[in-house]
């Protein structure tokens, strides 16, 4: 009878104990250990996840900030875990415009040509627009090269003045074509003056003439009229003239 009482206390005891270590674990002491074989079971060890409206305003303040790289994070997670919430939208945007200030233009331009297929009747898209044809015109590098940024800067611009001929937006495009159209003639009379320097007239003179046709206030503003005109003057003179005899010297072999 004694033996079997000093069993039961045993038992109590140790159970006793047991909720007594149980309770140490949970208010703190060896937590890691329970962490490491329940986190999961239990939801320990994941941080909750941060609200929308807590995403945005961090993204919005890392860009006022010009944390670029911050500003993204914030709103691509606002984005990818609230897709149908109100501030979506905005992620939608401030990705975009994130992406154009950390000067990474092509994907800036793709989430702007995303925002814009997504949303086509939202006010902001004369905005969305403009910015397209500056991802392209501030991608541009040299004026020795293909003018393929300038030439979609300029059919962005286009297209925003056409759409949307009577904002702000379209006023600024206007001025950002003239830009485009600067640069284009620049590169069609370097283009022309090589040949030109390199007595390929006629190549020249069809440059040169391209420049005159397409974008003569631009060549003008760019004060390349008088050049041109010599250049040209001399290519209609040595085209009317035929092509040059060889010389003695190269008829006789050498």
């Amino acid at each position: 009878m004694v033996t079997e009482k000093k069993t039961a206390g045993t038992v109590r005891a140790g159970a006793v104990l047991l909720i007594v270590l149980w309770l140490m674990l949970l208010s703190g002491c060896n937590f890691s250990l329970l962490e490491y074989y329940f986190g999961d079971l239990f939801g320990k060890g994941k941080k909750p996840d941060k609200p929308p409206q807590q995403l945005a305003y961090e993204g919005v303040q890392n860009l006022q900030k010009k944390d670029y790289g911050d500003a993204l994070k914030a709103f691509k997670t606002l984005k990818e875990r609230y897709p149908y919430s109100k501030y979506a939208i905005l992620a939608e945007l401030k990705v975009a415009d994130a992406y154009f200030l950390k000067g990474q233009y092509a994907e800036a331009a793709v989430a702007y040509e995303e925002f814009a297929r997504l949303h086509p009747r939202n006010e902001i898209v004369p905005y969305i627009l403009y910015q397209i044809g500056m991802c392209h015109f501030l991608s541009y590098r040299d004026t020795d090269r293909d003018q393929e940024h300038t030439r979609m800067a300029t059919e962005s611009f286009k297209r925003l003045i056409k759409a949307f001929p009577n904002t702000e937006y379209a006023l600024r495009a206007n001025k950002q074509l003239f830009e485009c159209q600067k640069r284009i003639a620049y590169h069609e009379y370097r283009i022309g003056k090589y040949y030109y320097n390199k007595s390929k007239f006629q190549a020249a003179k069809n440059r040169l003439d391209k420049v005159n046709g397409e974008y003569q206030d631009a060549a003008q503003a760019l004060g390349l009229q008088k050049d041109m005109e010599k250049m040209l003057a001399t290519c209609d003179r040595r085209l009317a003239a035929g092509p040059e005899k060889p010389s003695i010297w190269t008829r006789m072999g050498f």
